[in-house]
């Protein structure tokens, strides 16, 4: 695939529909022009007149495609509906040594571009390359272009670097084939939220994988605000009891200013990333606490509190911390998990020792 480019000229809006025609526009010339080739060398190809302004490919150049910038394979009835934004006339012909033809686009972003500068037209065309030197209007050349046949009408940005050359009037260059280079993209269909929507191939399981994580994200937060919900109406249900009964209103209010803090502690762990943090926390501690209880431990519903009573109490079972603060309860913890049960998976007792944990959180009990 090779490329021709020029700068877009006379532009006009249909004013009932918006698409945009370009008349006239010169898309290739007679001449010789440098190539970039594969290796990065220049050669040098002529277009002679009986390659270029034959009929087969004037012809060529009518009710082609027109596409925002080059895709990266030949445009077919099999991707049309992704890089197609528009159409050449019917009326392509031969003027003062180029081809030229007329143009409409029809879709809304790319006519936002052009109408934004992007105003340089590049033609993607098959050629057969044929080694033959020779001289053509005093320019040698290394090789001839021969069969040309247009694919496409791509617009592209003034100056892009390994794409067009920038030119001035109605001239046309030609840049560097890289479709040899580069590997044709796949597409395929994914569904997410419900809809089938068409994606490159390699991001294909890397999509999937990000939408079932959301999914499960989404399930996290439905069941916070449900948690949310249920102590919110523990919390007002506190508050109204609280009213009534003033004989036990500080007990009432206690009650209801914990539910109060455990909804914002729910909430933050609502919004942003607070939500995973919480989750990975959690997670975290359950592992810690499978060394002490075993596998088989239920720990729905239980918070944070309760599995660290259950593994201190599968350590020291005498142990009574039904009245001890979470600060006393998270010391003590934290004391145990320094020695970790010798058999990982175990689900009975441990056995007990006369370690110096124990002595210490005693003093951190009569500091309190």
């Amino acid at each position: 695939m090779r490329y021709d480019s020029a700068p877009i000229k006379k532009l006009s809006v249909d004013p009932q529909t918006g698409y945009l025609h370009a008349k006239n526009v010169p898309i290739a010339r007679i001449g010789v022009f440098p190539y970039k080739t594969a290796d990065g060398q220049i050669a040098m190809e002529a277009k002679l007149p009986q390659d270029l302004l034959n009929d087969s490919t004037v012809e060529s150049a009518n009710s082609k495609p027109i596409t925002n910038d080059h895709p990266n394979e030949s445009v077919t009835i099999n991707n049309s509906i992704l890089y197609a934004k528009g159409l050449t006339a019917n009326n392509a012909h031969v003027e003062g040594g180029k081809i030229k033809v007329d143009m409409t686009i029809m879709d809304a972003d790319l006519i936002e571009a052009i109408q934004n500068g992007k105003q340089e037209l590049s033609i993607g065309f098959h050629t057969d390359v044929v080694p033959t030197k020779g001289t053509f209007n005093g320019m040698a050349y290394d090789s001839v272009q021969s069969n040309i046949q247009i694919n496409h009408v791509a617009i592209v940005d003034r100056g892009r670097a390994g794409h067009s050359v920038r030119l001035t009037g109605d001239s046309a260059e030609m840049i560097q084939d890289n479709f040899d280079k580069e590997k044709p993209m796949d597409y395929t269909k994914v569904r997410l939220d419900g809809a089938d929507v068409t994606v490159a191939s390699q991001d294909a399981d890397r999509i999937m994988k990000l939408d079932a994580d959301n999914a499960d994200k989404d399930k996290k937060i439905s069941d916070l605000n449900s948690k949310i919900k249920e102590l919110t109406a523990e919390r007002d249900k506190l508050q109204g009891k609280s009213d009534a009964d003033k004989k036990n209103a500080d007990e009432a209010q206690a009650k209801a200013d914990s539910a109060e803090k455990e909804l914002e502690s729910y909430k933050k762990k609502y919004e942003g990333d607070a939500l995973d943090e919480a989750i990975a926390k959690r997670m975290d501690l359950i592992e810690k606490v499978k060394t002490y209880v075993g596998d088989s431990f239920d720990f729905k519903g239980k918070s944070d509190r309760d599995m660290k009573i259950e593994a201190i109490n599968s350590v020291y079972d005498s142990v009574d911390l039904a009245d001890k603060s979470d600060e006393y309860v998270n010391a003590y913890f934290d004391s145990i998990s320094k020695r970790k049960p010798s058999v990982v998976g175990y689900q009975g007792k441990t056995q007990k020792t006369d370690s110096a944990e124990k002595p210490q959180l005693d003093r951190y009990h009569l500091a309190k």
